[in-house]
């Protein structure tokens, strides 16, 4: 499986977890298992949630502060929001992944999964997070 198919597993996982209210990795976890109708949640996609659900209220402090003023992140598309957390954490916290390339991996998420208005709403708001030398 690649990294961008545990990606995916990851993101829609925490969409699971985003739509019940839920915080425990496992319960998370076991319900995109059924959900997605795996036979495996592969390790990267654990890692990931586990990471995103202990930081989920500091991942989402961060991403409100570049909000235009009036928004909240719950006014973001579910779906959005979950590729906006994944990338983030990873953004911050990945040692395989540079920054640069997980913000791109967002975008392809989109692609997948969001429309192209979300994706330039994406790129605008992950680039925030982008170290400039």
């Amino acid at each position: 499986m690649t990294q961008h198919e545990m990606r995916k597993i990851a993101m829609q996982a925490i969409y699971l977890a985003n739509q019940g209210k839920l915080t425990d990795a496992k319960e998370v976890s076991q319900k995109a298992l059924k959900v997605l109708e795996l036979k495996d949640f592969p390790a990267y996609s654990a890692e990931l949630v586990e990471g995103i659900l202990a930081n989920k209220e500091a991942l989402d402090e961060q991403l409100s502060k570049y909000l235009k003023k009036g928004w909240r992140l719950n006014r973001i598309n579910e779906i959005d929001l979950a590729i906006l957390e994944v990338a983030l954490y990873e953004m911050q916290n990945s040692k395989v992944i540079d920054p640069v390339a997980a913000l791109n991996e967002a975008l392809n998420l989109c692609d997948e999964f969001s429309s192209k208005e979300s994706k330039k709403f994406i790129n605008g708001l992950l680039a925030n997070f982008i170290k400039k030398d």
